[in-house]
């Protein structure tokens, strides 16, 4: 009995916790030191016999560590006389891209993504009128005087300036969270953009659509020129389930994203295609 006892509580015990290796252990530190601005982007790392030392480890555990902090694209390593790792900045668009990758492969449908818009944008669209930033609201009339003029001569670039608008918006917001769950959508949201105006290029009614969608933007920057952040942010999220509306009636059934598809080919400018059809 005593021995059957002893054997239960032995396995009722934790299981050991596994201790990181010593490369593990070295890119932990190393990342600490990034991360931080301790190290920053374009400085050199001390060559690796330096760091051996530092770090009282072997040249292939140092390398370890080097090639898992390359992997993280925190460091790039250059061979060479004049080699060495060097500190990366962030790159978003990378990581935006391996984000569209994963909510592919998960079934993430547009209509997903339209409802984080509604989550996200709206907010930094009130932020946005609480700070009545100059320079911020000038960017935003300046992507909308683009639009109008795309509206008329480019379509693909107006649907591109359409998705940077709402990204503009996170930007200038001041909450750097809100600003990165847009950046990593923004590629979805413009390719996305540039599909349905593809889809529905050819219907008349598409063009009031876009001097009405030019309008609210409009509209929502002169709540910001007031400071007025309820209004504009309650503004702003009818606006997005409006379109999200309009949107999605242009897909036949519920479309889960494609960040693999080609780009699309660039439309005719709108002014011959309607000299085209004049002619016709």
């Amino acid at each position: 009995m005593k021995n059957l006892m002893r054997t239960r509580a032995q396995g009722a015990e934790a299981p050991a916790v596994k201790r990181p290796k010593a490369g593990e252990t070295v890119a932990a530190e190393l990342r600490r030191q990034i991360v931080t601005g301790r190290l920053k982007p374009g400085d050199m790392l001390h060559p690796e016999n330096v760091l051996q030392t530092e770090f009282e480890i072997s040249r292939p555990t140092m390398r370890e560590a080097l090639r898992l902090l390359e992997a993280e694209s925190l460091i790039t390593i250059s061979r060479g006389k004049n080699g060495g790792a060097r500190v990366n900045s962030v790159d978003l668009a990378a990581v935006s891209s391996q984000v569209g990758v994963f909510l592919q492969m998960e079934g993430t449908t547009l209509q997903d993504v339209w409802f984080a818009r509604t989550v996200i944008e709206p907010p930094a669209a009130g932020l946005l009128a609480s700070l009545r930033d100059p320079a911020a609201l000038a960017d935003l009339e300046d992507n909308i005087v683009q639009a109008q003029e795309a509206a008329q001569r480019d379509l693909i670039r107006y649907a591109d300036l359409s998705a940077e608008f709402s990204l503009l918006i996170t930007r200038h917001c001041g909450n750097n969270t809100l600003y990165l769950l847009s950046s990593l959508l923004h590629n979805i949201i413009r390719r996305q953009h540039e599909n349905v105006t593809e889809r529905t290029s050819s219907k008349s009614s598409v063009d009031k659509l876009r001097q009405d969608s030019i309008s609210a933007r409009q509209q929502v920057v002169r709540l910001m020129h007031r400071g007025m952040a309820a209004e504009a942010e309650r503004f702003w999220r009818v606006h997005l389930e409006q379109m999200q509306d309009l949107v999605l009636r242009a897909y036949k059934s519920p479309t889960t994203i494609d960040v693999l598809d080609e780009a699309p080919r660039r439309l005719r400018a709108v002014g011959k295609v309607r000299r085209t059809q004049d002619a016709a």
